[in-house]
């Protein structure tokens, strides 16, 4: 089975894109009252959609968007310069970037690198599969059935089986590493060249509100599966971890709490997603993460 409208997707060129908000609209180094006005380089990867979508000309729009531009209209000393790059974790680690914004999740490995933000987006994953098939309730079902996933390298879902494959070596899960598109992926389920993916509900609707991907079943995973992927299920901008990017931080988590007291994430939202269920709980605009 084949769906209907699929294309394959040409890798885009590598652009930068530059803009003022408001608040900074001169080309000068400082604002009306004579404060300096310092210039943030952000950089993002410009996906995955829902969260980061990007039209023929690379302008930038999405819930991760919408709201990196909400928190910095708050923040009127810094002057934006936003970057779209491949490398945006690298960059970011090298000191080319001060803040990137892609929907990354938290793991300990990552927070070894880079500082937290305040959360801005609660992550919901589904388990993809055949229709039909039994929906497992955990790592070990998975790997007792014998189901293969075929994921990238270096995600929460990869870096998780990899962490269940070595305490677990007799009860392995196979993982099979791509970096095709996220729709030969879902059709690579469907021709059995692996069994089963994990994914954001929102990336997932996405791709069933665009290609239909009749012949797949979508189930929100357990609580004990989204425990062995990560301990943090949201979404955070990322810092270099020294005082620059701990300054920054704390400008930026200033403007995320103003942005949840006053209703603005569950307006976005709401916008973004048809649902309010995606703003985290208040619990988590007190101490960083990290």
């Amino acid at each position: 089975m084949r769906f209907k409208g699929f294309v394959s997707v040409a890798v885009l060129a590598l652009v930068s894109a530059s803009f003022v908000l408001t608040g900074c609209s001169k080309k000068t180094n400082t604002d009306a009252s004579g404060n300096k006005i310092v210039t943030v380089r952000a950089v993002t990867k410009g996906s995955p959609r829902p969260y980061i979508t990007r039209d023929a000309d690379n302008n930038l729009d999405g819930y991760d968007v919408a709201v990196f531009k909400a928190v910095f209209e708050r923040l009127p000393q810094y002057k934006l310069d936003i970057i779209i790059a491949a490398d945006a974790l690298t960059g970011l680690l090298s000191g080319q970037y001060d803040i990137s914004f892609n929907n990354w999740s938290y793991n300990e490995k990552r927070s070894e690198s880079y500082y937290f933000s305040y959360p801005y987006d609660k992550i919901v994953y589904d388990i993809i599969q055949r229709k039909g098939e039994p929906v497992p309730s955990s790592f070990a079902e998975i790997a007792e059935k014998g189901y293969r996933i075929e994921a990238g390298s270096g995600s929460n879902v990869s870096n998780a089986i990899e962490k269940w494959n070595e305490e677990n070596p007799d009860n392995r899960i196979n993982i099979i590493y791509t970096e095709s598109e996220l729709i030969v992926q879902f059709q690579h389920i469907l021709d059995g060249v692996s069994d089963f993916r994990i994914d954001d509900n929102p990336i997932v609707n996405e791709y069933r509100k665009t290609y239909g991907l009749e012949g797949l079943q979508f189930t929100e995973i357990t609580d004990e599966m989204a425990g062995s992927i990560t301990s943090s299920l949201y979404s955070f901008y990322l810092f270099p971890k020294d005082e620059k990017g701990a300054a920054l931080r704390e400008d930026v988590n200033r403007a995320l709490k103003e942005l949840k007291d006053d209703g603005t994430l569950a307006a976005l939202s709401l916008k973004y997603f048809g649902t309010e269920s995606q703003v985290p709980e208040d619990s988590n605009f007190v101490t960083p993460i990290n």
